[in-house]
């Protein structure tokens, strides 16, 4: 029946391995999440929704594989992409719930503003200014260390870190090229990489946060929140992100970093509560996620990107609307929150639906 469809908006590479019969372990989890629910998943890609359309052509499940069918619009639907204003303007007139309508661009130094403006969350913010010669400086004054990268951009790229010498003078350590490092050490005049980068993009000055370690390398944590069948705001799962070394203090696998979950990590640890820990992230994540509301439109799916301090305090670092899960069927622990990030949308879908009747 329409009433129990829920259309899900898939990247278009999923959706394209479903019109070749083969379907990712991404969408049979959704689907394992939707026969609990007692829905039925019909699975699209962007370009399927067109504006002016009462009907939908997507993949539903038919015995034990997929065929393509054309459907009425269903009347919740959960997109892992973001909507076209055509697209958008669209359901709205039709009265359509679609959720992770609209986030924010991906802008670090925005993002530490809006965050800011509450003052429970701003005294778990490390201090951060724009990019300039002159903010640097004053920077240099106030902390021993500091990390620079662009204001947008992910996966650790242009990266930089400055460390103050018991010398009085400074040494920055950038990247070269991939995994490889550059040091460059400096007393009162600005190196000439840091200068080209300012001018080059946006960057912020951030203070650096002193990292809790595993095996004494430095990790810090991605954090996924998500609205489930109750509406209400949950904890999906946090993974550890863990440095190559010592010495690195970029903790992104791309970087070399490596993944493990927050039970590995941080359950036995030799300084950190897990009890505690796990609360404190937990308090902030859930707060941010809340806070963000009045700055979003209809988001129910955030990964945030949190430091923790050896003392087991999160610092906000930064967020993302649109969270890499994998496609990796993991085991134990991680293998139950890489499930439930996919349950958590569908149960919130479920939440929606029941209060349209």
């Amino acid at each position: 029946m329409t009433q129990n469809y829920i259309g899900v908006i898939l990247p278009d590479g999923i959706f394209d391995r479903l019109s070749t019969g083969k379907s990712q372990i991404n969408v049979r989890a959704y689907q394992e999440a939707a026969d609990h629910f007692g829905l039925i998943p019909v699975f699209m890609k962007l370009k399927c929704l067109k504006p002016g359309e009462d009907k939908v052509q997507g993949f539903v499940k038919k015995g034990k594989g997929y065929e393509l069918d054309t459907v009425n619009l269903p009347k919740v639907i959960y997109t892992r992409s973001f909507l076209s204003k055509k697209q958008s303007t669209f359901l709205d007139q039709k009265n359509i719930q679609f959720y992770n309508k609209k986030g924010i661009s991906h802008d670090k130094f925005r993002m530490h503003e809006i965050m800011s403006q509450d003052p429970e969350i701003a005294v778990s913010l490390p201090e951060t200014v724009k990019g300039t010669e002159e903010n640097l400086k004053m920077m240099l004054q106030k902390h021993r260390k500091l990390i620079l990268k662009p204001a947008k951009g992910s996966l650790g790229g242009g990266i930089m870190k400055i460390t103050r010498e018991d010398s009085g003078g400074y040494l920055l350590k950038y990247p070269l090229a991939r995994r490889k490092w550059e040091e460059v050490q400096f007393k009162e005049e600005i190196p000439e990489v840091i200068r080209k980068a300012f001018k080059k993009k946006l960057y912020i000055i951030q203070e650096n946060i002193d990292l809790a370690t595993y095996k004494k390398r430095p990790f810090d944590l991605r954090v996924v929140v998500q609205r489930d069948h109750t509406g209400d705001w949950v904890v999906a799962g946090i993974l550890c992100k863990v440095s190559p070394s010592k010495d690195q203090f970029v903790t992104n696998i791309s970087q070399g970093g490596s993944s493990l979950s927050f039970d590995q990590v941080v359950n036995g640890h030799s300084y950190l509560s897990y009890k505690q820990t796990y609360e404190a992230i937990s308090s902030l994540t859930l707060k941010m996620a809340k806070h963000l509301e009045r700055y979003t439109d209809h988001i129910a799916d955030i990964a945030f990107d949190i430091a923790l301090d050896k003392k087991g305090k999160p610092f906000f670092i930064e967020s993302n609307f649109r969270g890499r899960y994998g496609n990796v069927r993991y085991k134990g622990k991680r293998y139950e929150e890489w499930k439930a990030k996919h349950f958590n949308p569908i149960g919130y879908g479920r939440y929606l639906l029941d209060r349209l009747k």
